[in-house]
């Protein structure tokens, strides 16, 4: 997690540029989730704790339909910036936000929520086991028949047959190339993400940070969650449509229910 702990905390003034041209789509996240609960018989008084939080990009916009929010990142800068929005938007009475790490969380007794999110990757930053801790430690938190919702992450089999080394993510102030070697063998992705600040036509280097992904294919994340107490309740290409996935997504977002 060192690749991690220098991006998102020691650098993490450059990454809020990154979540901040994302917020769009954090609230329409935001939406697929809340539909998601109400299908499932839980209203907008569910207690939701997203982690990692970043800037409550999703968090902050759940919080605004009426839901009761606790957000947790590694990063005090990131965490701070969630907090002046939540007290900006009048919610702050509804989301609140800490710096902690994933793999404790021991601050939250047993049970303390119906759902726990987890929105735009951070799983496989680590290894496997720190992945299973990640997991165990939500089904501790979250109640029996509550959810936990990934959404985002990368699939493993299309990156397998479909090799690119050269990825880029664009918002209104920064661009990120995402360059990369995928190990088939480890299943990890290495490489490094080049930040470009946008000034006009031109583009400003900002820094080059390397990066250490392990990549997972649905079934090996379904087999992690079920040796964790959860158990498959979907799985899509998207939340957003909740299209049915398949090896040709690029992306995929699973919900387990807490056994």
């Amino acid at each position: 997690m060192d690749w991690a702990r220098r991006i998102f905390v020691r650098n993490a003034r450059l990454y809020e540029l990154v979540l901040e041209g994302m917020w769009e789509r954090g609230e329409e996240d935001a939406l697929a989730i809340s539909s998601l609960l109400q299908e499932r018989g839980t209203g907008a008084n569910a207690r939701v704790l997203d982690v990692p939080c970043g800037t409550g990009r999703v968090g902050l916009p759940l919080a605004q339909l009426g839901y009761t929010v606790a957000g947790v990142d590694l990063s005090p800068h990131l965490v701070s910036v969630a907090s002046a929005k939540a007290r900006r938007l009048g919610v702050a009475s509804r989301a609140s936000f800490a710096t902690g790490s994933m793999s404790d969380l021991t601050a939250f007794a047993e049970g303390s929520f119906d759902c726990a999110i987890n929105v735009f990757t951070s799983i496989g930053y680590g290894t496997e086991r720190d992945d299973e801790t990640f997991f165990g430690q939500l089904r501790r938190v979250v109640r029996p028949g509550g959810v936990f919702v990934i959404s985002g992450l990368r699939n493993r089999d299309y990156i397998v047959n479909h090799t690119a080394q050269n990825v880029f993510e664009e918002s209104e102030k920064l661009v990120v190339l995402d360059r990369y070697a995928f190990d088939v063998a480890t299943s990890r992705e290495r490489g490094s993400w080049r930040f470009y600040l946008k000034a006009g036509r031109v583009l400003k280097f900002a820094g080059e940070f390397p990066t250490d992904i392990r990549v997972y294919s649905p079934h090996e994340l379904v087999s992690m969650l079920e040796a964790t107490g959860w158990r498959l309740a979907g799985l899509y290409d998207s939340l957003l449509t909740k299209t049915p996935f398949t090896p040709e997504s690029p992306v995929c977002a699973l919900v387990a229910e807490a056994v």
